[in-house]
This record gives structure tokens, sequence and C-alpha cells, in this order.
């Protein structure tokens, strides 16, 4: 039986995820971005994997809008054994329950999926070595139960939780959120999900910026042009942030990204991250890169 192991990652942490599963259940690496924008995504493999980061939990949504997309081209998932990790440094809100309704829609099964949580360099040392042996546990636990092909395992969040938390979700959280991404996306009258790539616009450079382009290499959904050796959002964000985490120069800010550190795996190499968006696991040369 084959398994493959779909992933996107801004910051690195999905993609430390799906490589140490991958490593664990002997699976191939894919990268979603490099191969997003195919019509539709067709898989021999009986066991399917999709890793990614939670975004807009609070919002009731936690699933990338580039994961949605790569799950509705996705054909022939009925008789496959499909399971998600979805990785956070706080909570995932509705965010698998969402997928499994998304692959449900799409004639599939979510037959289990896992919350990793990931490093917070705000931790000390003590507590981010603690975490770090928290999640090599899980990796453990997450392959040893796709291994034996097990299902119902959902991590999400309780019935008792969603009760309490509606009114503040739904009567504070929600509209506090929506507002910002009107502001950022300085647009009106559009649904969140259309907000989402709009947003980029509060992005800016300051003067440290000296050209380099790595911004727009790493982009994940090719959303950054260099015009006059400068980086210009082109509204297709899908606000991953690896543009702000990457840049060598800590030169990129805004608004946007001003609740968040600047931030990549530490065992994530640049590299890995461009290489990420036009190649997968079965040509994948670490070095490649470095020789060009």
């Amino acid at each position: 039986m084959s398994t493959e192991v779909y992933y996107f990652s801004g910051t690195g942490n999905s993609l430390f995820v799906a490589r140490q599963i991958v490593e664990r259940i002997n699976g191939t690496l894919i990268s979603i971005p490099s191969i997003i924008e195919k019509e539709h995504i067709r898989t021999e493999a009986d066991v399917v994997g999709i890793v990614f980061p939670v975004y807009y939990a609070t919002n009731d949504c936690g699933i990338p809008l580039i994961i949605s997309r790569f799950v509705r081209k996705l054909e022939s998932l009925n008789s496959k054994y499909i399971f998600a990790a979805c990785t956070c440094g706080r909570m995932p809100g509705t965010t698998l329950e969402n997928l499994s309704k998304l692959i449900a829609s799409t004639g599939g099964t979510l037959a289990a999926g896992f919350v990793m949580k990931m490093n917070d360099e705000t931790l000390s040392k003590e507590k981010q070595d603690k975490m770090l042996a928290e999640q090599k546990e899980k990796l453990d636990a997450v392959c040893k139960y796709v291994l034996a092909r097990k299902k119902g395992k959902l991590e999400t969040r309780g019935i008792f939780r969603k009760i309490v938390l509606a009114p503040v979700l739904y009567l504070a959280i929600k509209p506090l959120f929506s507002r910002r991404y009107r502001k950022l996306s300085d647009s009106a009258g559009l649904p969140f999900d259309e907000l989402i790539p709009l947003a980029d616009r509060s992005f800016q450079v300051d003067a440290k910026c000296n050209g380099c382009g790595i911004c727009a290499q790493v982009c994940p959904a090719n959303n950054i042009r260099l015009v006059d050796r400068k980086p210009v959002w082109q509204h297709h964000c899908e606000t991953c942030f690896a543009c702000h985490s990457w840049c060598p120069q800590s030169a990129i800010f805004g608004e946007i990204v001003s609740y968040n550190q600047r931030y990549h795996h530490p065992s994530v190499k640049l590299s890995d991250m461009l290489m990420a968006k036009t190649i997968s696991n079965r040509s994948y040369d670490p070095f490649a890169f470095s020789q060009q």
C-alpha cells in the first residue's frame, strides 16, 4: 500500500511535521503549492495525508484557502484512507471538523485528524524542550494510528466548549476579526474568505530591503513581484506570512503582521521552502538549491 503526504507551510512548522510523518510511515512527501495549479488532482495512493497550519480559527474557519482549493480538486477519494494533521500555536477551534465536512463534500472520509502544537519562541528553554518531547511522542502516536489504519479520531473542540464559547465567538470575536480584515484589505461588503487575499495591501517594506527577491521566491502563492527591486503584493495572498518570516533583512512589516513575531522552524532551511514550490519528495535533493 502506498502513502502520500501533502503539505502546505509558511513558517516551516507544517513542513517539519509532514517530513517527520513521512519518515515514520515510509510515505512520499508532496508540496501542495507545487501541484495546486492543476485543474484536477488524482492520486493512486491508498493512504492520503494532509498537513497544514491552522488559520482564522477564531473566525470559525481554520482551513487555509489553498487547502480548501486543494481538497476540492482531489478526485476518487471514496476508497482511500485519509488523515490530517494541523499545526497551531494555540487552539485549532473547529478546523478539523470543517475539513471533515469539506472532504465529505468531495466523496471522501476523513478517517483521523490530529492537532500538533508547535514551538513558541516566547517560552523558556525548559518549556521549549518539554514541548519538543511532547511533539515527538505525539508524532509517534499519530503514525502508529495511521499505520494501523484506525478510524474515528478527530481532535476538535468538545461539545461543552462549543456551547460555552459560542456566545463569545459569534457576538464578539468573529465581528472583530471581520472588521480587522475589512480594514487590512481596504474593502467592505465582501465575504470573509474574499477579504483574506486582499489583506496583503497592508504589507510594507522599510529601508533595509535590498531587493534580494527572497520574499517573491518563498511565497507559496506566487503573490509577490519585484518592481524596481521592491516587493509588490498581487492580492491573492494566503496570509501564510512566509515573506515576513523568511526575509533575511527583516525588512517586511505592516498591520497584517502586527501581532506576529518573525519566526520560522529551526529545523527547516530556506532552500527547503524555495524548492517546496516546484518539486515533491520524489526528486527531492536537499543540496539542489545551494548548487544552482
